[in-house]
């Protein structure tokens, strides 16, 4: 269908058009502005979008006007452009820094949110979580001075801590059961071959260690996706249990019919209930050397 264009548009108003058009990164000879125009109007939908959206950045700009600029077409659309030059310019100019500023912001937010996720189980967080939701709930992500970098450095700190002491506890603990190992006979028998596949079966070779990198909050991130804080506790708790694990199968190998006696553990607070839990033992012991050798748990 044809129709007479019945908005003409004057060589000024074509000038300060081109103007705006080149603020954005887009050239138009005179009389095509009208495809620039359409990418100018495309590109600032997408500055719109980025510069707002869900909690915690701030509520995303108002499009009523660029909707109502694409509505029209010809030298129509053009005018309105003209028209609006102004508000377009601004818009632009600040979308285009609030798009810079929640690219240059959003790493860190997604940073300060894995981190509070792992801190979880640390009580000394809570304030700091308390923080992290405020800053969500009151979208204050592009806050100066910045709220979200010191509280990254804080539990930088705190998980940092956590680690080391889970980490010295460990070592501890697997000090202390390889010595235990070191110490029992039925250990010292093994062949170096059956001494790996023992630590091997039961996770305890220098392998199975967990990786312990506290340097940066980025190290720090990285352990702590190998290895929670709650379930570092859970292998630190293992340990004595594995390398007890370990002594039974030694046991095992060497005196296939060795029996594997609990002492009963009591609170004694006599002499006479001394004699007489130990008596009570030496009879069960007694009884079970009937049957083969024993050994104490």
């Amino acid at each position: 269908m044809f129709k007479v264009e019945a908005t003409p548009i004057t060589a000024a108003q074509g000038i300060q058009i081109r103007k705006l058009l080149q603020k954005a990164g887009f050239t138009a000879k005179q009389g095509e502005e009208r495809g620039s125009v359409q990418g100018f109007l495309e590109k600032m939908l997408t500055l719109a979008s980025q510069a707002g959206g869900e909690v915690p950045l701030p509520e995303g700009p108002s499009i009523s006007l660029l909707e109502d600029i694409r509505l029209t077409s010809g030298n129509e659309q053009l005018l309105a452009f003209y028209n609006n030059r102004e508000e377009l310019g601004a818009s632009f100019d600040s979308w285009s820094r609030l798009a810079e500023a929640i690219e240059k912001r959003w790493p860190n937010w997604d940073k300060l949110k894995k981190l509070i996720a792992h801190a979880s189980s640390l009580e000394s967080a809570e304030a700091i979580r308390a923080q992290v939701e405020v800053i969500e709930q009151q979208r204050r992500l592009l806050d100066e001075p910045d709220a979200v970098a010191p509280l990254i450095s804080s539990l930088t700190q705190m998980l940092r801590e956590a680690l080391n002491r889970l980490n010295e506890s460990y070592q501890s603990s697997y000090a202390a059961g390889m010595k235990r190992l070191e110490e029992d006979s039925y250990w010292q028998q093994l062949e170096p071959e059956q001494r790996d596949r023992r630590l091997a079966e039961a996770q305890l070779t220098l392998a199975h260690q967990p990786k312990v990198a506290v340097q940066s909050t980025d190290e720090i991130l990285g352990t702590l996706e190998q290895c929670s804080l709650p379930a570092f506790g859970d292998r630190v708790a293992a340990l004595s249990g594995r390398f007890e694990g370990v002594i039974t199968a030694s046991a095992m190998i060497c005196e296939p019919k060795v029996q594997f006696i609990s002492v009963p553990r009591r609170t004694l607070k006599t002499e006479d209930e001394v004699d007489a839990w130990a008596e009570a033992v030496k009879k069960d012991l007694k009884a079970a050397l009937l049957y083969g050798p024993v050994s104490i748990k």
